[in-house]
Parts: C-alpha cells; structure tokens; sequence
C-alpha cells in the first residue's frame, strides 16, 4: 500500500509540476531528492517543452545600442489572455538565432544564451579564428545586420538524443566550425569537407535534432541545402525539392510545425503574387507543396520572371 500511495504521489507531483513555470521549478530542485529526480528526468523536460510550444509566449525585444549586456527586463513583463509577454533590452539590429523558447545573441568575441522563461543568460566566449579576414573588424561593424560576426555562417538547435543545445559556426577558409555544447560549455572544433558550403549571409533553422542551411548560387542556377547532425555532429546533403519554376534568392528555410520548409515569393500570370511553402517529411526526406498564399492584398509587387533558377 505504500508503494501504491508513492506511486500516486509521484504521478500527481508530476501532473503538478507540468503545469507551472520554470521560473517555479527551478527553485523547487532543492526541496528534496524526490522532486529534483522529478524534475530533472528526460521524460519531465520533454513533456515539459511539449506543454510550453503549446502555450507559447511573447517575447518583444527592447532596442537599445547602449553597449549594456542582453539582460531580461523583469519590471516590464505582464499577462495578457494567458499570454506572457517578455521584454528583452538589446541590442536588435544584430543577428539573433532561437529555438524551443531560448535565444542566442553571437557577438564578436561571445555568444550570450537566454532563457527567457526563467530569465536566465549564460556567456560563453569564443575560441579565436584561425584564420581572419583582413580588416574585419570594419567589415562587421557595418554588416550586422545581414552577416554573423566572424563572417560565418551559424546554427542554434537542440541535440534530441541528449536533450541538450548547441551552437554551431562554419567558416569558410580555412574549412571548419566551432561547436559549443551550452550545458557543458565546452566548445569543439569540426573539420568539413569542402565540398560542402553554406552562405554565410543566410540564416538556419533546426528540425528535429538537425540544423539546416539554405544556399543558393549567385546566378541561382545552382541551390543546395546542407544538414549537420547535433548528435552524431556529421555533415550530409538533403535532397531537394522538385520546385517546378526554380527558386528565388529570397527565398528562406524555416521550420513550420517541426518539420523543414522553404519559403519563398513567386510570381504567377495575371499578376497574381503568392508566397509558396514547400515542407519535407523528415523520414522518408520527400518534399511536398503545403500552402500557396496570396500576397496580392498587401500591394507587393511583382517578381519578375528572371529572378527564377532555370
């Protein structure tokens, strides 16, 4: 009977803790063995992480160039219809990579890791370059909003075996990446092969343990989409999607529902200005067109037909 009323503790205890904050949780580890065994089981945090996309919150940046670190600001949060809103003070013309609620900030020397939920930031600074490019620090100073500092290419995601996350640079010359393990914080340096290369102007997305890079050819004659497993931490090529009129340099890899998909404009007869997403499934890596949405309402313009890959 006792075993039985332990059970029914510890499922309750769980139902219970399912359904509060991190903010709660993470002072709750330290009441006793029982509950930080609870909360820090594989099971609890995924479940945990499957509730909160559920129950997503608002997360506004608070623009300022003032030099001062990325910090939370706790004064201005509020609720509204059950819906959390966080207010971010940094510096928001910079590049920025999130994924399951947390969001990275790469600076040039640093790369700052914040958990919004929990209003916990984390620093890590980065290994130095083997090979720089001349005058880049005037370079990237005037680049931030399109490049990464370093002028690399980067990825944020989540090792779904380990449950843990990391941050991914890829460099160009000499051919490598640095990878940082944030709940270690230990950085790890992968040498790629060549031929496999990434625009360094284009952002990534994570799917499913996988972080994914979009590049298209200048001419866009020629597009690629490259795939570095955070488990296996192994480069592969994704096959591509059979896109009937080619594809646009604007177009973006993004993750819509947890699965990957390119979005891009398109330009139809009659003028008719449409936005086409074209998502993969993941097992079988087949491609399908999943929305067309007309984008005629908002007065964009049209594309002419040159910027199409053949």
């Amino acid at each position: 009977m006792e075993v039985g009323n332990s059970n029914l503790n510890s499922n309750v205890l769980e139902e219970l803790f399912l359904r509060l904050p991190l903010k709660s949780l993470g002072r709750f580890k330290s009441v006793s063995k029982e509950w930080k065994s609870i909360l820090e089981s594989k099971w609890f945090v995924e479940r945990h992480l499957s509730l909160a996309k559920s129950r997503p919150n608002i997360l506004l940046a608070y623009h300022c160039d003032c030099g001062v670190s990325t910090s939370i600001l706790n004064g201005l949060q509020h609720f509204l219809w059950s819906l959390e809103f966080v207010y971010l003070h940094c510096d928001a013309t910079r590049p920025s990579m999130s994924y399951d609620g947390l969001v990275c900030f790469p600076k040039a020397e640093l790369v700052d890791v914040v958990n919004p939920s929990t209003g916990q930031l984390r620093r890590f600074h980065c290994p130095s370059l083997l090979n720089p490019c001349p005058n880049s620090a005037k370079f990237h100073e005037e680049s931030w909003t399109t490049y990464f500092p370093g002028y690399c290419a980067m990825g944020f995601g989540r090792d779904s075996v380990k449950g843990c996350y990391k941050v991914v640079r890829i460099f160009r010359n000499p051919n490598y990446c640095d990878i940082l393990d944030v709940n270690t914080g230990e950085w790890r340096k992968l040498w790629k092969p060549s031929r496999y290369k990434v625009d360094v102007g284009r952002k990534s997305t994570c799917v499913d343990g996988s972080i994914y890079w979009l590049r298209i050819h200048v001419s866009g004659s020629i597009y690629t989409i490259l795939a570095l497993d955070l488990h296996l931490e192994e480069f592969r090529a994704v096959p591509r999607p059979p896109l009937p009129k080619g594809i646009v340099f604007e177009a973006q890899i993004v993750n819509i529902n947890d699965r990957l998909a390119i979005a891009m404009p398109v330009s139809h007869p009659l003028h008719q200005y449409e936005l086409e997403i074209w998502s993969m499934d993941s097992h079988k890596e087949t491609w399908s067109k999943t929305h067309s949405i007309s984008l005629a309402s908002l007065g964009m313009v049209e594309y002419s037909r040159d910027r199409h890959a053949p």
